[in-house]
């Protein structure tokens, strides 16, 4: 008995449904077809051509190394990937502010259209109430929505290990922020950055780049033996060493990586 009357409720409600999605749709063709508003709203969107967006240019990186991930920002992270990607990035910039400056005058344009409830044709049989308020409901998913403020969303991880994150930090970063940090970036001459704290950042974002696990692989390919004088891990402390030096240009690659004890380590330095 209580299940007969609940698939009678059940088809009520759908039936009730159905009855609702039928009427909007007879409205909303209605509306499409006869509104002066749509009209002008259609007409007004032909007539810009904003720029849509398909890049990312977010960052996420994950440190093994606790030591790395605190010393390193997220700024000094951008500012590593700005030299890499700043002239997409100001591309991308540009077109941002293009569709925010049309965008202005689109709005202007949209607000000054008030022919809501004015048809092409009148249908008197629709209920007066409800086709307004269908055909605002229209009006305002068809303005567009071009997108106007660009940022760079930057996250930072730490993971034990096994490769299981248990802290974050993260920052975003406005366009200003941005051509602030690319035009500091660009402040050189030749390899060198006048601004010394950029390059010091990148200084620091390049150091982390050698991962524990990457520590290990270079360890091993070296047979845990000095490159230079051939002592053990037994014998001696080993360390990681940049065999063309950060401070000089040097990039945290294998082949740009070799195992140096402690002694030997310290006695070269930054030479190259």
């Amino acid at each position: 008995m209580w299940f007969l009357i609940f698939i009678i409720f059940i088809a009520i409600i759908c039936s009730i449904v159905a009855f609702i999605r039928i009427r909007k749709n007879k409205y909303v063709k209605f509306i499409m077809e006869n509104s002066i508003a749509i009209k002008n709203l259609i007409d007004n969107n032909n007539k810009y051509n904003f720029y849509n967006s398909s890049k990312n240019f977010n960052e996420r990186h994950v440190y093994d190394n606790e030591n790395f991930y605190e010393g390193i920002s997220c700024e000094d992270y951008l500012i590593y990937q700005l030299q890499y990607k700043k002239y997409d990035v100001e591309k991308e910039i540009n077109n941002f502010n293009y569709n925010k400056e049309k965008y202005k005058s689109y709005c202007k344009e949209i607000s000054e259209i008030s022919e809501f409830g004015k048809y092409v044709e009148e249908n008197n049989k629709l209920n007066k109430n409800y086709l307004l308020k269908i055909e605002k409901e229209l009006f305002n998913q068809m303005v567009l929505k071009p997108a106007t403020n660009f940022k760079i969303h930057v996250v930072l991880c730490c993971s034990k290990i096994n490769g299981v994150v248990y802290r974050n930090k993260k920052q975003d970063f406005s366009s200003e922020q941005i051509t602030l940090l690319i035009k500091r970036l660009n402040n050189k001459n030749r390899d060198f950055y006048n601004d010394k704290e950029i390059w010091n950042a990148l200084c620091r974002v390049e150091r982390g780049r050698v991962s524990n696990k990457m520590r290990f692989s270079i360890y091993q390919r070296d047979g845990y033996r000095c490159c230079r004088c051939g002592r053990s891990e037994e014998s001696d402390y080993l360390e990681i060493d940049h065999i063309k030096p950060i401070a000089k240009g040097g990039k945290s690659t294998y082949n740009n990586l070799q195992t140096l004890c402690r002694r030997c380590n310290k006695n070269k330095g930054d030479t190259y």
